[in-house]
């Protein structure tokens, strides 16, 4: 055993201040073995006396729970600031909008002393399920998954994660589900902002999962569970979001040293995305976003980052 100093729990947030409390108030019925601290790293504007009226609502002592207004917004810059102010050595990172499992904080801290190689341990969402034979299909043929739970796809995507559910023991992953991630603090050290990483900064948490896997190993651990609600409120535009999802893609490939020739497999995935868009008239948007993006790459614009490219081609 290797004991822990303690963990922050970093909740990045930006207006969502219902959904902020419920995740607040599942985070006051853990059963913590370790020294605690709730880090709430804010984007946007809480209410005057909010924090206090949370605190002695859900029985938190006056003060327990930090607050750090950001002036410079990204949910990436977000968790490079929990990083740099946390005081443990282990940071684990919520969303705003999930709930945590009771005994989530405690089984996590066991997994870290128990496992001292372990640069970084991440848990799933209850509400990703198996997925249906047709997004199976899709993640198949258009390598949107890959054929091992921990494995990114050929082209650098993580619908792999369909298949955590039916995991029944830790296993080894390239990456972490962002909506509940931890690593050790020692191997974040250093991480530094990327220009390509803006505003709600898709792949972040593929991002931090290649920084930290250079120092040790990264697990997930399918008994610690959320319930991510996937909240619609301070979301970026579909069509910048979709933009993002293809570019910022191409980035951690780079940022992985994959072989030229993802590029290619990229691009067909992207096909893959636009077709689904193209046939949903709820997602017909975010068509706009993957073509845009196809053609970025392929012109090589790839370079600029997200708010550029769209300012490029104009707002919608």
């Amino acid at each position: 055993m290797s004991a822990i100093r303690g963990i922050t729990l970093a909740i990045c947030t930006r207006n969502r201040h219902d959904d902020l409390e419920r995740c607040i108030a599942s985070i006051a019925k853990q059963q913590a073995t370790v020294p605690l601290e709730v880090l709430i790293v804010d984007d946007g504007d809480l209410p005057a006396g909010w924090l206090e009226q949370i605190e002695n609502k859900h029985g938190y002592p006056r003060g327990y729970l930090r607050y750090i207004r950001k002036s410079e917004k990204g949910l990436f810059l977000s968790r490079i600031e929990a990083i740099r102010k946390s005081t443990h050595d282990i940071v684990l990172f919520v969303d705003d909008d999930i709930v945590l499992a009771d005994d989530y904080l405690s089984r996590l801290a066991e997994l870290y002393e128990r496992n001292p190689s372990w640069a970084g341990i991440g848990g799933r969402d209850l509400l990703i399920g198996r997925g249906g034979w047709s997004w199976r299909l899709f993640c198949g043929v258009f390598l949107y998954g890959s054929s091992k739970p921990g494995k990114l796809s050929l082209s650098g995507y993580g619908g792999a994660m369909i298949k955590w559910g039916a995991m029944k023991a830790p296993f080894r992953t390239e990456y972490m589900l962002g909506c509940n991630m931890s690593f050790r603090k020692s191997a974040l050290a250093g991480v530094a902002p990327v220009d390509w990483l803006s505003d709600y900064s898709l792949g972040e948490d593929i991002y931090l999962s290649i920084v930290a896997g250079r120092s040790g190993q990264l697990w997930i651990d399918p008994a610690l569970t959320v319930t991510h609600l996937q909240s619609v409120d301070s979301r970026d535009r579909m069509e910048l979001v979709a933009y993002t999802e293809i570019v910022n893609h191409y980035h951690l490939l780079r940022t992985r040293r994959r072989h030229p020739v993802t590029t290619l497999l990229l691009l067909w995935t992207s096909c893959g995305l636009l077709l689904r868009a193209a046939i949903r008239t709820a997602h017909r948007a975010k068509a706009f976003g993957y073509l845009r993006a196809m053609r970025d790459i392929v012109r090589g614009r790839r370079g600029r980052s997200s708010h550029e490219n769209i300012a490029h081609y104009g707002n919608r």
